[in-house]
């Protein structure tokens, strides 16, 4: 994230301003926020080891659930792909309905097989 460039200006007293740039109001005057910027509140479950533990935890159980996979408005015209266990050249594609239609990925469309 970039930071705001800290500015510095003239005050109607000839005394120099430090501060960010918020906005330019017109020819000569600018509007210039002065102070610490508050620091972000970070939520405890937010923090980087929880989010590692919750990671860990996810990874550790093998395949997602089906009702993660096939969900949404469009659930109908969503695929699970894998790899066909016999040729791996091939590929099984899994509808919402639970149909395997066995086939190949072509210029990155899946073709299903004739046989």
């Amino acid at each position: 994230m970039a930071r705001a460039k800290t500015i510095a200006r003239e005050g109607s007293a000839g005394q120099m301003v430090q501060g960010r740039s918020v906005a330019t109001l017109g020819r000569g005057m600018a509007l210039v926020k002065i102070g610490k910027a508050p620091r972000a509140v970070v939520r405890p479950e937010d923090n980087t080891t929880e989010l590692l533990k919750k990671a860990a935890r996810a990874l550790d159980k093998p395949g997602i659930d089906r009702s993660v996979v096939f969900r949404g408005p469009n659930a109908d015209r969503i695929f699970a792909y894998s790899a066909y266990p016999q040729d791996p050249t091939q590929v099984i594609r899994e509808a919402a309905d639970g149909t395997k239609v066995i086939g190949r990925l072509v210029d990155g469309r899946f073709r299903a097989s004739k046989a």
